[in-house]
């Protein structure tokens, strides 16, 4: 940081020592104005000074830069050099040969070798684009140069020499020229090719600019034989050096990155072409007004002229066809990509996602059925954990080539997640699903997969099938829920075991049995409480969740009907709870705590004298207790509490925290699991809080529905609830 700052400092500092040098440069021309010594001294000795600075400067860009700028600077340094060069041959005749400067003289032959070392610099620093652009650039130089020489020629050189022109004439003429074509290179290559410039050949260009402009002046005192040591031209040329020597100072000051290539580069066809047409009209009404008619040089110079444009049009249809065509062949592989997994080669959830509905909108059509197999690898996390990643990678890649060639010709497999996989069976019933399923089971445990090393590997896989458009199956246009009975089936594959299939119907079957065996006039009780709560269902969804975290933990097939009933009926106690308490929107008082505390108790209570399920009283009246034992009404804790009483607790506060309520609005799914891993430990049984995540993960806990209208009472019994 520190560096930064003293560089920033030094920076600021030869920016004002090159204004305060251009100022007093500017003081002693005036001053020369009358004075023929003061004058030679000024344009000789005092003029060398920033050209002298300037060839170091130059070769320490050269050492710092890198890459194409170090080339680049290293010919601006031989450029510079030459420059200084020509300059001290230039003062030395003026001290030395009794009748001045000659023209033309050596010194003009190290000008335009200076220049002609300028122009492959500015070429390469704006190097990298495509060969066609690089030659676009080189003959926009040329139609400028060539157009702006033939104008200035016709109408300002020309008239004043209409005898053989002199060669100081042509030599002074040809520096502004070569000027023209560095600065138009410039501009082609830089700013219509590339994003970004580096500061230093930014203030370069400007340097050669500025020059561009002197030498046309320098070129016409020539002419008119205007041209004097005090002339004030050649403050033009000090302001060429101050910033050719900023632009070596900022690139010696830190390595520039070199210029970023702009895909589609922005073409400046109307600056060739504005120029070519003025050109072209500039030197035919010079010939007008001189003779009356057309030269032969002016014919040629205008056939040239509009061949460059002809042949430069040519070259940008040919960049823009090639990008054309390599932007088509970018698009196809991003196409390709989006939907395909870039490690096994098959589709992905997202193309999965898409085929899944229109496959379900052709069976609607057709009335066939529609099945999905998700296949997750049982303990694949110690594959990666023992072999490596690389070895991960490997297996996965070969369990997608199995998995593929167990299926059916037809049917669609995408990778779903992580070690995750899916098949999309159309037409494909549950029994058919199940054997497809099946068969993709066996395929992935018969023989171990090889990984480098030598070593192998065992894998077995969970296999969960739900079916749209059979007997017990989803509609063709519930996708998602199709999604979540076919999670819900594989959970139940792994907790049974893992290395097996499980199909949804038969855990959807499950989930009705737990309901024929519950009192209706409860089951209405239960709905009337939900609809006091809010809009959303409540105990219908705890208790689904409830049935499915149970069958995660591998509960027996009791256990997970007496769960999902006692989740169902766990908020009855509530009838007895005054509507106010209940839909209260502040802090409850102490005495309104107590009332609400009881609701657990009411509930057992109602259970054991108002049905025969006294079995799931104690499951209802211990929902409220704590993992570690600071709940209610009893302060059970830990073991002590009925495992279903902790699985209906976690899927009791996930249902209460994702509806609004009349205390508290609906948390956010984030929200509610920070909450949810808080209390593990504490307030929840921890296995039962991983179980329930990892349903969450998986998307099996689904979002609660609003409530529909509640039916009336099945039963008069209902009214004696109360007392």
């Amino acid at each position: 940081m520190r560096v930064e700052v003293e560089q920033r400092r030094s920076m600021r500092l030869a920016v004002a020592a090159a204004a305060a040098w251009l100022a007093l440069y500017a003081l002693l021309t005036a001053l020369s104005q009358g004075s023929e010594p003061l004058g030679r001294f000024v344009a000789n000795v005092v003029y060398v000074v920033p050209l002298v600075l300037l060839a170091p400067l130059s070769y320490a860009a050269a050492r710092r830069a890198r890459g194409r700028l170090r080339r680049a600077w290293a010919l601006l340094t031989v450029a510079n050099v030459l420059w200084l060069v020509g300059e001290l041959i230039w003062s030395a005749y003026a001290y030395l040969r009794p009748g001045g400067v000659p023209s033309p003289s050596v010194a003009d032959a190290f000008y335009l070798t200076s220049y002609a070392a300028a122009l492959p610099a500015i070429a390469i620093g704006f190097g990298g684009t495509w060969a066609q652009r690089q030659v676009r650039c080189l003959l926009d130089a040329a139609l400028v140069t060539l157009g702006v020489g033939a104008v200035g020629w016709a109408l300002v050189i020309g008239p004043l020499f209409p005898g053989a022109p002199k060669a100081a004439a042509v030599i002074a003429f040809t520096q502004p020229l070569v000027s023209v074509a560095i600065v138009t290179v410039l501009v082609a290559a830089g700013l219509c090719g590339h994003r970004a410039v580096p500061p230093s050949f930014l203030l370069a260009g400007a340097g050669f600019a500025v020059a561009a402009l002197t030498d046309a002046g320098y070129a016409y005192l020539v002419s008119t034989h205007s041209y004097g040591d005090a002339s004030w031209v050649n403050l033009g040329w000090q302001l060429e050096a101050v910033l050719l020597c900023l632009a070596a100072a900022v690139a010696a000051r830190r390595p520039e990155g070199e210029p970023q290539v702009r895909q589609l580069d922005r073409d400046l066809a109307v600056l060739p072409a504005a120029v070519a047409v003025l050109s072209i009209v500039g030197i035919a009404t010079a010939d007008r007004l001189s003779d009356g008619r057309l030269t032969l040089s002016t014919l040629v110079i205008s056939v040239l002229l509009v061949s460059g444009l002809l042949l430069r049009q040519v070259l940008v249809t040919r960049d823009r066809t090639r990008l054309a065509e390599a932007l088509d062949t970018a698009l196809r592989e991003q196409e390709r990509l989006a939907v395909t997994d870039g490690l096994t080669g098959l589709h992905n959830r997202r193309f999965f996602q898409e085929m899944l509905r229109l496959e379900a909108e052709r069976a609607e059509r057709d009335g066939a059925p529609l099945s999905i197999v998700i296949v997750d690898l049982d303990r694949f996390k110690k594959v990666n954990d023992t072999c490596g990643h690389p070895a991960g990678d490997r297996v996965l890649t070969e369990v997608a080539d199995r998995i593929r060639r167990a299926v059916r010709p037809n049917d669609l497999v995408a990778r779903y997640g992580g070690e995750e996989f899916v098949c999309l069976l159309p037409g494909a019933g549950e029994e058919t699903a199940l054997e497809v399923a099946e068969q993709v089971r066996r395929a992935l445990s018969r023989s171990p997969f090889a990984v480098p090393g030598g070593r192998e590997v065992r894998l077995t896989a969970s296999l969960g099938v739900a079916s749209a458009g059979t007997r017990g199956g989803r509609p063709h246009g519930d996708l998602e829920g199709l999604i979540h009975d076919a999670d819900g089936a594989l959970y139940r594959a792994r907790t049974r075991g893992r290395d097996q299939v499980a199909a949804a119907s038969r855990l959807a079957d499950l989930a009705l049995d737990t309901d024929p065996d519950l009192p209706p006039a409860l089951v209405w009780l239960a709905d009337q409480i939900d609809a006091k709560l809010g809009s959303h269902e409540h105990s219908t969804a705890v208790s689904r969740w409830a049935l499915l975290t149970g069958a995660r933990l591998g509960l027996h097939q009791a256990a997970l009907r007496r769960t999902a009933a006692a989740a169902r009926l766990h908020d009855i106690g509530k009838i007895n709870v005054d509507d106010a308490i209940l839909t209260k929107p502040g802090r409850l008082s102490q005495a309104e705590w107590d009332v609400l505390r009881r609701h657990p108790q009411e509930g057992a209570r109602l259970l054991t004298e108002l049905s025969d399920r006294a079995d799931l009283a104690p499951l209802v009246g211990a929902h409220h207790e704590r993992f570690d034992g600071a709940g209610y009404p009893q302060g059970l804790r830990g073991e002590g509490i009925p495992i279903e009483a902790r699985i209906i607790a976690v899927c009791d506060s996930w249902a209460a925290m994702r509806a609004d309520r009349a205390y508290a609005a609906a948390r956010s799914e984030t929200e509610a699991r920070h909450q949810i891993e808080r209390g593990r430990g504490t307030q929840f049984d921890p296995e039962v809080v991983d179980a329930f995540l990892a349903l969450l993960d998986g998307g099996a806990i689904d979002e609660l529905a609003l409530l529909r209208h509640t039916a009336p009472a099945p039963n008069p019994v209902v009214s004696t609830v109360v007392p």
